[in-house]
């Protein structure tokens, strides 16, 4: 128990309530701010400061934790939420210059390992496996790396080999190119992030006036790459990206007025056959939505409480004792692991610290 509570102690408990959805962006650099946006005007967006603190990669999970990344042959991960301050999580066994987070796992990108590719990454102790070789027989580099819940496919952007966006499947190998590179005087972009269905490219070079590039997945191959605003107009340097996702979605609620009702359906009828209504994200307004809207019908989903084990509505000692009885490794899948709150595959300090710091009732 108390090996446990020394690596809680000098790891993390996070805190700080999450955002609806953002973009974060950050520079290799601890001079300006992390900052992030909602996308509101886009592309004339506006951007807000977090913390500073040198960004080479970075990814998020649906919950809203930020997994960060810098140092280019020794490697170090970190992770954080949008309120910071980023605490060190382990020294990575490869450099790691991107970094995705898909399918409740960590992945980066290395461009020194032998074979440059993508691995994944084990957040405990920094273990990092290869998981596909995609620079043998193409030279790619994809500097530039998320993965896009909407299809189960990793994105990645390489200005090596044949250079573009790349749609990437992991368990087949293929690369399938979507776009050339972004339409300016230099197509580098070193940081990526995927968000409804949207790849939004931030590019290295803003003092030379290049803004971050957007790409609708929806376009298929060969679509346009539209440009907004660049949070760093007067820095010329690579960084990272990350989609931090609403933790609570509700696409059918078109008003926000936190259910779903009549005056979503009339929304939903009066655009018809435009992106305006879509509910499945699959760029147009159909009967698919409409149907996804009926079964939605009511109420939206509210924040969960998955730290209350006994489902009495609130957390507390009972909750706790829950948890030191399932103390230490997670059994085997198929069978649930529900006391693993971080999603590590060891119930732990980090998980008690976790449920200590939600105690008491339940969110409504």
């Amino acid at each position: 128990m108390l090996k446990h509570m020394n690596y809680l102690i000098c790891l993390l408990a996070l805190t700080g309530a999450a955002q609806a959805q953002r973009l974060f962006v950050g520079l290799e650099s601890d001079e300006p701010m992390t900052r992030s946006t909602d996308l509101s005007g886009f592309p004339d967006v506006v951007y807000e400061d977090h913390f500073a603190f040198d960004v080479s990669g970075a990814a998020a999970t649906p919950e809203g934790l930020l997994y960060l990344c810098n140092g280019a042959f020794t490697t170090k991960l970190y992770s954080s939420t949008l309120e910071g301050p980023p605490q060190l999580l382990a020294t990575l066994s490869e450099d790691i210059t991107a970094m995705a987070f898909g399918r409740g796992n960590l992945y980066g990108y290395s461009n020194y390992a032998d074979p440059k590719g993508i691995y994944e990454i084990d957040t405990t102790d920094g273990a990092c496996t290869l998981v596909l070789d995609v620079h043998t027989g193409t030279n790619f580099r994809f500097f530039a790396l998320d993965y896009n819940p909407v299809d189960d496919l990793f994105y990645g952007y390489t200005e090596y080999g044949v250079s573009g966006l790349y749609s990437i499947n992991i368990d087949t190998g293929e690369m399938i190119k979507l776009a050339d590179t972004i339409p300016a005087a230099n197509g580098q972009g070193r940081g990526m992030a995927v968000g409804n269905n949207t790849v939004y490219l931030t590019a290295t070079r803003g003092d030379d006036g290049i803004p971050f590039f957007a790409y609708d997945l929806t376009q298929g191959p060969r679509g346009e790459w539209e440009p907004f605003t660049n949070a760093y107009p007067n820095y010329h340097s690579t960084g990272g990206a990350a989609w931090i996702p609403d933790p609570y979605p509700c696409p059918a609620d078109f008003d926000d007025d936190g259910d779903v009702d009549t005056a979503d359906l009339l929304h939903l009828l009066g655009a018809w056959g435009t992106p305006d209504g879509d509910v499945d994200g699959d760029g147009d307004t159909d009967t698919a939505d409409l149907l996804d809207l009926l079964a939605a019908w009511g109420d939206c989903p509210g924040p969960p409480c998955p730290w209350d084990f006994n489902d009495d509505d609130v957390v507390d000692d009972l909750d706790q004792d829950i948890l030191m009885a399932h103390w230490g490794d997670c059994p085997e899948p198929p069978e649930e692991c529900p006391w693993d709150l971080n999603g590590d595959g060891i119930v732990d300090g980090l998980d008690l610290m976790e449920l200590l710091d939600h105690y008491g009732p339940c969110p409504e």
